[in-house]
């Protein structure tokens, strides 16, 4: 046994010394293989990315197709919860300032350097809701268009273009045309002959070298195996950079928030589940919730305006500044504050501004255009022509809601009010203003001087007609005894020059609902009788008493029909009964000329006056001292 494993060991042993050594590798083929291997990884690789980039990319459009509207209605509503919640930061800070008490004036670098400070912080949170700031961007915000990194990866140049451009380089060089005598033609024949034999069995690394020593200046020449070699591995090398570039390339855009996003669409889609509408829905929620948000933020901001007027008025009496002549004067803090603009005190008495003037341009074209944004430019408006006190109906958020509701009616697609709080224009703002005692919270004029232009446009029919509609959702919802039915009431005067006396009138029927007197500044709704009587809203009639002249008004319909009978009516009803004047209401007559009219004639279009019959017991000027006496007793008493 043991010999015949010797004499097996034997012959291998004869074997393997008749076998020929093993040749050594061909480091120019091994070259050539890793080579032809990092080209097809680097195809492959750039084809996948091709593949990726492309298909975010249409995941990116459709993102933004599917689902931009439902972003910005949310990027609205989120907009004004920030402005609002920036407003009540404001008023708490303010409100906690006058609340300390002994406050030391401000010195006004000091002033200058909050304001700096809120401005460059004003425009910072500006940029931010621009989409300048990532922080800013909502968590499942639209994707950005996938590959818009700075580092780009290098373009891979497929084998057969780069072999056909070194071709054309070396044959625009080479080319035996271009010899300048018989023998440069032979010379580059032979060398045209080598590079068509090099394109002709594909062999890019002689032709790069090739075109490498012709830059040089060099004779092309045959290729050694070392230069070869040499080139290869440079070309391996810068290949394999290649590589890497585009597999962090890939790397970075699966990173990506696109890439994620749709990642998980495509598992719901899996799933037999709709991404974009389920998003659709989940973003739309967001933004009710942030309306919803906003109209509650909006009435904590009013009721803490209120807050802070009281504040400030308990706390100005003892912040005082002495004035370079040695009075005391107040300081007010709030005019530190760039979210708090001054109030408009007579806004119908403003000088037009080019700005004023451009907004009465706009506001004419978005009557027939945009009607509902002319219709909340009016609304702001008022409230602030209404002087200190807004009306009642505009006091809270829920008011502004719900008179909104009723002026928006004729326009099926305008916005509810936390909507168009999302995209008002540039001339309006939700913001803070200042009067001498008080401090209003809401939706105003972005400045004060803008409301001349608002009462330039007022004399243009098409926006009058707004103003006229908007004006009477302003007054109080009221149930007409009368005629049964309930609606906003429409405040006129019901006479006014010797005395005012205001009332409240249904605007079906024309039946007073209410009167009452008013002492001091007008204010509220009252103050806006002016407007009422220029845009239509109301008429009058004027009626002369011995020099002196009396308004009745009445809505539009009731001055066409109004007879003298209804006129002698109306001064006994206001005048004679109230001062208990001992006079017949008979005795008065209604003229026009001159010539005394029938109770049932019209008087419209006539100038009026009152006459008393020469039995009356008194003449016209005895009537009109009397009524004037008994009315300054009233306000005396």
């Amino acid at each position: 046994m043991a010999s015949e494993e010797h004499a097996l060991a034997a012959r291998r042993a004869l074997a393997r010394v008749g076998e020929a050594p093993p040749r050594p590798a061909d480091p120019v083929a091994a070259a050539e293989a890793r080579l032809a291997a990092v080209l097809a990884e680097v195809t492959d690789l750039d084809a996948a990315l091709e593949s990726l980039t492309a298909a975010l990319g249409e995941f990116s459009r459709r993102y933004e197709r599917e689902l931009a509207a439902a972003f910005a209605e949310l990027g609205e509503a989120e907009r004004v919860v920030r402005r609002l919640q920036a407003l009540e930061d404001e008023v708490a800070r303010l409100a906690e300032r006058f609340r300390a008490g002994g406050l030391a004036p401000a010195s006004r670098r000091r002033v200058r350097r909050a304001r700096r400070a809120r401005r460059s912080a004003g425009r910072e949170e500006r940029w931010a809701e621009a989409g300048g700031a990532e922080a800013g961007e909502p968590a499942d915000g639209p994707p950005t268009q996938a590959g818009g990194d700075d580092a780009e990866p290098p373009e891979v140049e497929p084998e057969a273009v780069a072999l056909k451009r070194l071709y054309r380089r070396l044959a625009r060089i080479l080319h035996p045309d271009l010899a300048r005598d018989a023998g440069e033609a032979v010379r580059l024949g032979e060398l045209m002959a080598r590079v068509n034999a090099a394109y002709g069995r594909r062999d890019r690394t002689a032709l790069e070298v090739m075109a490498e020593r012709v830059g040089a200046g060099e004779p092309p020449g045959d290729l050694s195996e070392a230069e070869r070699l040499e080139h290869l591995e440079r070309r391996i090398a810068n290949l394999a950079r290649i590589a890497a570039s585009l597999r962090r390339e890939e790397s970075r855009l699966q990173a990506t928030r696109t890439f994620r996003l749709r990642d998980e669409a495509l598992r719901r889609e899996a799933g037999a589940r709709d991404y974009f509408e389920e998003t659709r829905t989940e973003l739309g929620e967001e933004a009710a919730a942030a309306r919803a948000d906003t109209l509650q933020r909006l009435g904590r901001l009013v009721k803490a305006a209120r807050d802070l007027s009281r504040a400030r008025k308990g706390a100005m009496s003892r912040i005082v500044k002495r004035g370079p002549t040695g009075a005391r004067r107040v300081f007010d803090p709030l005019d530190e504050s760039d979210l708090v603009r001054r109030g408009a005190a007579h806004l119908e008495r403003q000088r037009a501004t080019g700005p004023a003037r451009e907004l009465a341009r706009r506001l004419e074209e978005t009557a027939s255009s945009a009607p509902w944004e002319a219709a909340l430019t009016l609304m702001a408006f008022f409230a602030e022509a209404a002087g200190p006190r807004p009306p009642e109906s505009l006091a809270t958020a829920e008011g502004w809601a719900e008179r909104w509701d009723l002026v928006r009616a004729p326009w099926p697609g305008a916005p509810d009010l936390a909507r168009a709080l999302g995209r008002l224009p540039r001339h309006l703002e939700v913001g803070l203003r200042s009067r001498p005692d008080d401090v209003h919270a809401g939706v105003q004029l972005a400045a004060p001087e803008l409301g001349a232009g608002v009462r330039i446009a007022l004399e243009r029919p098409s926006f009058a007609a707004l103003g006229r509609g908007v004006l009477a959702a302003l007054g109080p919802v009221e149930r007409c005894a009368a005629c049964r039915r309930e609606g906003v009431a429409v405040h006129l005067l019901r006479t006014r020059g010797l005395d005012e006396l205001n009332g409240l009138v249904c605007p079906g029927c024309g039946a007073v609902l209410r009167s009452y007197w008013r002492y001091g500044e007008a204010e509220g709704l009252e103050a806006l009788a002016p407007f009422a009587l220029e845009l239509g809203l109301v008429a009058e009639q004027p009626v002369r008493l011995a020099g002196a002249t009396l308004g009745f008004q009445l809505l539009p319909d009731e001055r066409a029909s109004l007879t003298a009978g209804q006129v002698r009516r109306r001064f006994a009803e206001l005048y004679l009964a109230p001062y208990q004047v001992d006079l017949v209401p008979e005795r008065v007559r209604v003229t026009a000329g001159g010539a005394a009219l029938p109770a049932g004639a019209r008087v419209a279009g006539h100038r009026l006056a009152f006459a008393l019959d020469r039995d009356a017991g008194m003449t016209a000027e005895e009537l009109l001292e009397v009524l004037r006496a008994r009315i300054e007793r009233r306000f005396r008493e």
